[in-house]
């Protein structure tokens, strides 16, 4: 397998940097699992709660993969409300996260799928990312805004399987199990799909060390 040049890899890690974002606090003094089960017998504020802890995660996954702001927002709303309808299909509570996931996941993937079929627009690099309150941010350097646009650029080339998969692993930390898990696929094909959507991106960002 192609290794990763330490010089891309730190560039990588420096624009997965620049993704980052701070997690929304949230009250443990109830378990996914007794919030899912309130939640399925109708109790709003135990949904809520789920939002709480899922939404801006959600967020960061969409934005990462979709690269524009309005498509992650439009995608995180429709998957909550969709989450909200379809909680009693939901058989185990504590599979919570991965469901939902799947459910963002699913509809990252057909959005992609349709843009395939349209020309795309040019990205601001200001949408790929949400800042946190006091954090050091590697793009505000005009070089690594440049790099960041790039990055973007080539992400935007893998097939929607792919980005997906990448993102998951790649920048939500994901293992392959839960990544396959999450896609209802196997860890080979995950495993498969990382593998060349990193090489796509080595190759994309040749030059930018």
């Amino acid at each position: 397998m192609k290794q990763v040049p330490p010089d891309v890899a730190n560039l990588l890690t420096a624009i997965a940097f620049a993704y980052d974002v701070g997690m929304t606090r949230h009250d443990d003094r109830f378990d996914i699992v007794t919030l899912v089960v309130r939640a399925r017998e109708g109790d709003i504020d135990a949904f809520e709660a789920l939002v709480d802890r899922y939404e801006t995660k959600l967020l960061r996954f969409c934005l990462r993969t979709l690269g524009d702001r309005q498509d992650a927002e439009d995608v995180v709303q429709d998957t909550l409300v969709q989450a909200w309808k379809s909680m009693n299909a939901l058989t185990e509570p504590a599979a919570f996260g991965t469901w939902i996931y799947r459910l963002a996941s699913n509809k990252c993937t057909d959005l992609l799928r349709r843009r395939m079929a349209r020309p795309s627009d040019a990205q601001d690099p200001d949408d790929m990312s949400i800042h946190a309150d006091g954090r050091a941010s590697v793009e505000k350097s005009v070089e690594a805004r440049t790099a960041l646009q790039h990055f973007s650029d080539v992400l935007q080339t893998l097939s929607s399987e792919q980005r997906v998969t990448w993102v998951l692993h790649q920048m939500e930390g994901l293992s392959y199990a839960e990544v396959a898990t999450t896609l209802g696929i196997s860890e080979g094909s995950v495993r498969g799909r990382i593998h060349r959507a990193r090489t796509a991106i080595m190759e994309g960002m040749e030059g930018w060390m």
